[in-house]
């Protein structure tokens, strides 16, 4: 999937931008392993004031906040020098759509345009207050289109240069989740389930191919309630199925749930198999309450 591409590439650090916190952290060079620790300094995180949760003052507040020099940093900072930075964002703050359709003969500023249409008629909005991307599937029968207010991609990118940050690239989430999980499922036919902070996403793959999206609000009484949360799945399959042929006992279930519990038993019952797809870090810090944005720094790299 491709990024919001801003300037030229080459960063030195990540950023991710959750619901409630921002964190940054140092970039890892391509040819450095993950094992490997390549700076003294870790992510830093930067928490929103509860009345700004979920607003867009609240995350350019917070960034402006992580991107300052750390109180008791020892290490002198180069005001001559501008960093580059890498976002990914909660995909609270986007929408995504899977678009089915003959693109092969489509240049890709058509596609978006396709895709704009999409959001503006599905949500109302104005189009030129949305920045949208699209990624055909091999095929070309398929496109995964995503779509960030215009307002969001403007402030990080103001917010960050404030800091002296130059944003080189701004993606949503969940296209990078995909992009590292779809190969882990064992069927063409697949259902994948990504629950996290606020939001729990649903993808089905008919054939080996994008077929359907959905998503739903996740709020805190959900998120310690297994039983709703592998409801909200099954839902998720009726809602994505409804203009396919696959039946529940022919696809196989992924589920990505970082922080979140869901009662495998019950799907394991209903779907062909199940799989568990662990994040990288199995999100260890959403244990205690906190956001999802430390989790966002892995899928800047």
């Amino acid at each position: 999937m491709s990024p919001w591409s801003i300037n030229s590439p080459g960063a030195d650090i990540n950023i991710g931008i959750g619901t409630r916190e921002v964190a940054v952290g140092p970039r890892r060079p391509r040819w450095t392993p993950a094992r490997k620790a390549t700076s003294c300094a870790g992510p830093r995180s930067m928490p929103m004031p509860e009345t700004q949760w979920f607003t867009q003052a609240g995350a350019f507040d917070a960034l402006r906040a992580a991107l300052e020099p750390a109180p008791d940093s020892v290490v002198p900072q180069a005001p001559c020098r501008t960093r580059g930075a890498h976002i990914v964002l909660d995909d609270f703050w986007g929408n995504h759509a899977v678009l089915r359709g003959d693109f092969r003969t489509l240049r890709a500023r058509e596609i978006d345009e396709i895709a704009r249409a999409h959001f503006v008629d599905t949500y109302g909005v104005d189009g030129e207050t949305i920045v949208v991307r699209a990624c055909v599937q091999r095929g070309g029968r398929a496109t995964f289109a995503s779509a960030l207010p215009r307002a969001l991609v403007d402030g990080m990118g103001e917010a960050g240069a404030a800091a002296g940050a130059r944003v080189l690239a701004l993606k949503l989430c969940l296209p990078e989740m995909l992009n590292r999980t779809l190969h882990r499922m064992p069927s063409a036919n697949a259902l994948i389930v990504f629950a996290a902070d606020a939001l729990i996403q649903a993808v089905l793959i008919e054939a080996g191919c994008w077929a359907g999206y959905d998503v739903q609000r996740l709020f805190a009484a959900d998120v310690c309630d297994p039983a709703q949360v592998t409801l909200l799945a099954e839902q998720a399959f009726e809602r994505c199925v409804e203009r396919t042929t696959l039946r529940r006992e022919d696809c196989a279930l992924g589920f990505y749930g970082c922080g979140i519990a869901v009662d495998l038993a019950a799907l394991q019952a209903r779907f062909a198999s199940v799989t568990t797809l662990a994040p990288p870090n199995a999100c260890p810090e959403l244990e205690g309450g906190e956001s999802f944005a430390r989790h966002l720094l892995e899928y800047a790299q």
